[in-house]
C-alpha cells in the first residue's frame, strides 16, 4: 500500500470503529478492534495489559482515547500486517 492507500484504510477503520461518533476511539471502541483484527489474523485476542500498552503507545497527548492522527500509526502497522498476508 502506498501512503494515500494507509491513510484511507486507517480513516475507514477509524470510522468503523468511532462507534459513539466522537472523533476519538476510546479503549472499549480500541478493544473490539483489537479483538476482530486478531481474528482476522487468526491470532490470539489481545490481552488487557497489550490493549493498555497500545494506548499509551498510540495516545500521544495523554488524554486516554485516539485521535485520527494518532490513529494513523495503527493504521500503518495494520496496513503491513495485511499486505503481507
Amino acid at each position: 500500500m502506498n501512503t494515500v492507500q494507509v491513510i484511507e484504510f486507517s480513516n475507514r477503520v477509524f470510522d468503523k470503529y468511532d462507534t459513539d461518533k466522537s472523533g476519538f476511539i476510546e479503549i472499549d471502541e480500541l478493544t473490539s478492534l483489537l479483538n476482530n483484527f486478531a481474528k482476522e489474523i487468526k491470532s490470539q485476542p489481545p490481552t488487557q495489559n497489550e490493549i493498555n500498552y497500545m494506548v499509551r503507545y498510540l495516545d500521544k497527548n495523554n488524554d486516554q482515547k485516539i485521535s485520527r492522527t494518532e490513529f494513523q500509526k495503527l493504521g500503518q502497522l495494520m496496513a503491513k500486517v495485511l499486505g503481507k498476508m
